[in-house]
């Protein structure tokens, strides 16, 4: 197995067409990669779009890329389009064995490849393990569910938890920059009908959603690094109970257009009973808020007006 892959596998005591629907039929692919919790359901457009639906709200979380029916199916996580998820069936001793390799690690800086391999295989394990219960007819071992980490969404150290998540789009570095730097601007994709305001571009700078009819600030980031158009790096400061999280947005040219990569880090600072649903809303959210400052950046309709 290539080192810069993840890999598990199970065997499932059904026949290769039972598990084969459980894979890529959405409906059935929500009974077990998704959490309960959420109340969450998925569909599949005619493109091949794989959407988590939450109430009025659909969220693209991957597109399917290849499928060999019954043998293998390839989907591709969106919008960051980096990590793909293979599952391969095999006929075995009267069942399935079910392989599933996660792959496009290489395209991402060292530590953060490191950071991301092992959350990414204890997630699948717990993964397959649902999936085989929900194939049998049993109760989920795991009903926590773990996206974030099936699709490579999760960093983790032994003392650190983050999620992250990136996007490319059509247009220059520095254009970007502006986008995510600039309080009118971010107003603009982020919260449209909420401004923001900026004391200086400079560390120890503040940037904050602004209240005019009041004269108060809310959602406030201090800033700690400005290096344009490479990296910026702010870190909030929440109100009690809540604790401090640190985003961190990186800038890298890539096939005439720019990738950015938000880290959102902090979470071994959140109480363990919560820190798994957070981390799991959050990639959800920052995935939704890419696709605005996408949007915004290319001259498009934001997808989420009413924020994430």
């Amino acid at each position: 197995m290539n080192k810069e892959a993840v890999e598990r596998n199970i065997w499932i005591a059904a026949p290769r067409g039972r598990v084969w629907q459980a894979v890529t039929d959405p409906e059935q692919i929500a009974q077990w990669f998704l959490p309960p919790v959420l109340g969450a359901q998925m569909k599949r457009n005619d493109s091949g779009r794989l959407f988590v639906c939450m109430g009025p709200m659909d969220v693209a979380v991957a597109r399917f890329e290849v499928v060999d029916e019954p043998r293998q199916v390839t989907i591709r996580n969106l919008p960051d389009e980096l990590i793909a998820v293979t599952y391969t069936l095999a006929e075995e001793q009267g069942g399935t064995r079910v392989t599933v390799t996660l792959s496009g690690f290489e395209a991402l800086p060292e530590e953060a490849r490191q950071e991301r391999l092992g959350p990414s295989g204890t997630g699948w394990e717990k993964a397959l393990a649902n999936l085989k219960a929900y194939v049998d007819g049993t109760e989920l071992p795991f009903p926590q569910g773990y996206v974030a980490a099936l699709l490579g969404y999760r960093r983790e150290t032994k003392q650190t938890f983050a999620v992250e998540r990136s996007i490319w789009i059509k247009a220059p570095r520095e254009r970007v920059w502006r986008a995510i730097t600039d309080p009118e601007q971010i107003q603009q994709w982020f919260s449209p009908g909420s401004p923001w305001r900026l004391t200086t571009l400079q560390v120890g700078g503040q940037l904050s959603v602004y209240d005019p009819e009041t004269d108060t600030d809310s959602h406030i980031e201090m800033i700690e690094l400005v290096n344009p158009p490479h990296q910026f790096r702010t870190r909030s400061v929440p109100q009690p109970p809540e604790t401090p999280q640190t985003t961190i947005w990186t800038l890298a040219e890539e096939k005439g257009g720019t990738r950015l990569t938000i880290t959102n880090a902090g979470y071994e600072l959140v109480a363990a009973d919560v820190r798994h649903p957070t981390m799991e809303q959050n990639a959800f959210g920052f995935g939704m808020m890419l696709e605005n400052l996408q949007a915004f950046v290319e001259g498009a309709s934001v997808p989420y007006p009413y924020g994430f």
